[in-house]
């Protein structure tokens, strides 16, 4: 099970997109030491979180890629929070709102089995995206690292089946197009470093099977969840899916 809580802010200061690392460490002093302790130890994250500006409004996304994660962070304490501090900005915060939504593992597997998926995914990069490949950062979204990355967080988030194929990851990439594309790069700061990310719009189109558009539909379903690229923990590669490409429409 996938879950997400977006959450409206009331702030007595400005906030900022490059604020995003502030927030995990403020979610991190709301977990039990224990369970925090081990989400810093561990190569898997099983959650994201984001800042976004949404109108006249800022909005702080969670989401939990697992049961656990969901219990520990969303449940058990981000639905109760009322108020919470970014102590090195010296900024109060008030929760106005809340807004939570969840996917199933039976939901998405319906889709891919059931539905007749389109050919055409467009994809909306609502924070700095970037991927990492032998020590260097890569800012734009070559097909292959978008594929593979989400397939890689879905197995980091499911324990009990691997959807990492070679042969899947081939096609997919030898099938898929890029038909229409609005980005920009921006650079993403965090401590200090200014990691180069890319920002925008893209619309994929699928050449395959209809097993393979439902297949890659899937895993973009998946991404509004896991997010797309490195430093989805902290405030990196959130997405918004669609499967008309209507984002790109004049």
């Amino acid at each position: 099970m996938y879950a997400r809580l977006d959450m409206t802010l009331s702030a007595d200061k400005d906030l900022s997109f490059q604020m995003p690392s502030s927030f995990h460490g403020a979610l991190m002093e709301q977990l039990e030491p224990e369970y925090a302790a081990e989400l810093h130890s561990s190569q898997l994250h099983p959650y994201t979180q984001h800042l976004e500006r949404k109108e006249d409004e800022w909005h702080w996304v969670v989401t939990a890629l697992n049961e656990r994660a969901c219990q520990e962070i969303i449940e058990k304490k981000l639905l109760k929070l009322q108020e919470f501090k970014l102590n090195k900005h010296q900024i109060d915060l008030k929760i106005m709102d809340r807004r939570y939504t969840e996917l199933s593992k039976r939901e998405l597997a319906f889709n891919f089995y059931q539905n007749s998926q389109s050919p055409y995914i467009s994809l909306r990069f609502l924070t700095p995206t970037a991927f990492k490949y032998q020590g260097r950062y890569i800012n734009y979204p070559e097909l292959s690292y978008l594929y593979s990355n989400l397939m890689n967080k879905y197995d980091a988030a499911d324990d009990e089946e691997s959807m990492q194929d070679e042969d899947t990851l081939e096609q997919l990439i030898r099938n898929t197009s890029i038909s229409r594309y609005d980005l920009h790069s921006i650079a993403f700061s965090m401590e200090g470093i200014r990691i180069p990310a890319f920002l925008g719009t893209m619309t994929l189109r699928i050449h395959g099977t209809q097993t393979m558009c439902n297949f890659a539909n899937m895993l973009f379903q998946f991404s509004e969840y896991s997010g797309i690229g490195i430093k989805t923990a902290l405030g990196m590669g959130a997405v918004r899916y669609c499967d008309s490409g209507q984002f790109l429409k004049n």
